[in-house]
């Protein structure tokens, strides 16, 4: 419109009283199926990016958007020197449910164990699928007294679900409470990793603490 008031304004002279509304409307599709693309693209370039750190199965995050959110805490946790904990956990006899009642309850099964997850922790707390049964949760400025409270807690939900459907899961689960930072991510991730296979390695079915930094 703006462009046409101008032209209009200027004496700009047409062969046919038409053409400035002609060209009106060639702009405006022009402009209009431009707007479109860009807001497509957008949308799809986000979904991709939203599809890269998250799991299909279950709708947690990845493996790779859990390490995302862990550099993203370590930042916080310099400038902040608030603690967090993460919490490792396995599904002990995953295998059988696989083996004896099919893959597809087996992906029930984990779908399930997200879902109470995440019922279990705050927005602000990330849930993730690190792969196979294995699952991890980051949670923010929880510290060694909160830490045990919230993974009983969980640990007792889950339990309850899985008799609940007759399933025979118990859950091996590392917890820790990093009031100091460890070199890298990796290292990070790891001793919760380590935490829990001591669980495994001691019988499965319990829930082991430890505190990094005191």
């Amino acid at each position: 419109m703006t462009w046409l008031i101008t032209n209009q304004l200027a004496g700009q002279v047409y062969s046919h009283w038409l053409i400035p509304y002609w060209n009106l409307v060639n702009r405006l599709s022009v402009y209009l199926l431009i707007v479109i693309l860009v807001c497509a693209l957008k949308k799809s370039l986000e979904k991709e990016r939203v599809s890269a750190r998250t799991d299909f199965l279950t709708g947690a995050f990845n493996r790779r958007g859990f390490y995302e959110c862990v550099n993203l805490e370590i930042l916080r946790s310099h400038r902040y020197q608030r603690p967090f904990t993460v919490v490792y956990l396995d599904l002990d006899n995953f295998k059988i449910i696989n083996d004896s009642l099919g893959h597809q309850t087996g992906d029930i099964v984990l779908q399930k164990v997200v879902g109470i997850l995440k019922k279990q922790i705050r927005a602000i707390d990330i849930v993730a699928r690190l792969g196979g049964d294995e699952f991890s949760l980051l949670l923010l400025e929880v510290n060694q007294v909160l830490a045990p409270k919230i993974a009983s807690r969980i640990n007792e939900k889950l339990l309850q679900e899985m008799h609940n459907n007759n399933w025979l899961i118990t859950f091996s689960i590392g917890v820790v409470t990093y009031l100091k930072l460890p070199p890298s991510v990796n290292e990070l991730i790891g001793i919760a990793d380590q935490l829990m296979y001591e669980v495994k390695r001691l019988g499965k079915n319990a829930i082991k603490y430890k505190v990094y930094g005191n």
